[in-house]
């Protein structure tokens, strides 16, 4: 799985445990994560599909009230949004997705 150093499911989770402002905005970022990682199924929810287009969307529009959303999110987590689009990226293709997904999920709820 590739996963760049700058940012891991461990640093968010060290991250969040010192401001809770900050747990609010990483929990958006790593929702949209799952969001956009959910596995396809042959006879899924419109909703699904449309959240998940909506999630990748998010993360990869480099321009208009999307983007200004994505980059105002990843400021108060305190990230770098073009780390936090590489991140995603590479959880996208790291083909270890549902990994990924449980690790996230664990943070989360």
């Amino acid at each position: 799985m590739l996963i760049p150093t700058s940012i891991s499911v461990e640093s968010l989770y060290d991250l969040s445990q010192k401001d809770g402002e900050k747990s609010l905005y990483i929990a958006v970022i790593l929702q949209a994560l799952l969001d956009v990682t959910k596995p396809k199924q042959k006879k899924e929810a419109k909703e699904i599909k449309q959240q998940r287009d909506q999630a990748h969307a998010w993360f990869f529009t480099f321009t208009g009230v999307t983007c200004k959303d994505f980059e105002t999110v990843c400021h108060y987590a305190g990230l770098e949004p073009k780390k936090v689009r590489t991140f995603a990226y590479e959880v996208i293709n790291s083909g270890d997705t549902e990994n990924v997904r449980r690790k996230f999920s664990s943070l989360i709820y």
